[in-house]
């Protein structure tokens, strides 16, 4: 049994390097493709775009630029949009990696014969557990987009529970309100609920 642990241990060490390499792959696509956009110049610059040109310095080959604010348009405010939702899109997937593996282990223990009664007994006790939390935070995070809020995420550990809520900012009130509804649904005190906007 101890095999299967060190074994799923390396694989998940395995799984979470490759997700990080590909994702910094992925990642260093967009930042080649915006390069080589910004290094395409037009053959030729009238002589006032020179000046304008000139009044800008360039940024070295390989380097990457970071603006002071984002130009105006809205292909700008899409592409926020897409990054915004990408966020809690890559949460909520964190999150099922991370439940999968520990529901993966506790199978693992109520499935193995040999192991002592006392043991599998709490690996289904866990397993119940999990799959609670599971249902509170999904049925939490539809609540509070029926509220109105565009997306949410919602991580219930023990205690205490973390929101994350995509807004720009949230007023008194309306962290009052969440703060309610979360409480309610989890049957977590108010003080251990946590709220962050996230814009």
């Amino acid at each position: 049994m101890l095999k299967r642990f060190w074994l799923l241990g390396l694989l998940t060490v395995m799984g979470v390097t490759m997700l990080l390499a590909g994702y910094r792959g992925g990642a260093g696509e967009i930042f080649r493709s915006l390069d080589g956009a910004s290094r395409q110049q037009p053959a030729a610059l009238s002589p006032d775009k020179q000046t304008a040109a000139s009044d800008h310095p360039q940024p070295a080959a390989g380097s990457s630029v970071k603006q002071d604010r984002p130009p105006a348009g809205q292909a700008v405010q899409v592409e926020r949009q897409e990054s915004d939702s990408s966020f809690f899109v890559e949460y909520r997937l964190e999150r099922e990696r991370n439940r999968g593996q520990q529901i993966e282990i506790a199978r693992e223990i109520i499935n193995n014969q040999n192991a002592d009664p006392e043991i599998r007994k709490k690996a289904q006790e866990q397993l119940y557990n999990i799959s609670n939390q599971l249902q509170k935070e999904l049925e939490t995070e539809s609540l509070i987009r029926a509220k109105g809020y565009r997306d949410a995420v919602v991580f219930l550990e023990g205690k205490t529970v973390t929101v994350v809520i995509q807004a720009d900012r949230l007023n008194q009130e309306d962290a009052i309100k969440i703060t309610d509804l979360v409480s309610r649904s989890t049957q977590v005190n108010p003080q251990n609920i946590v709220i962050i906007p996230k814009a």
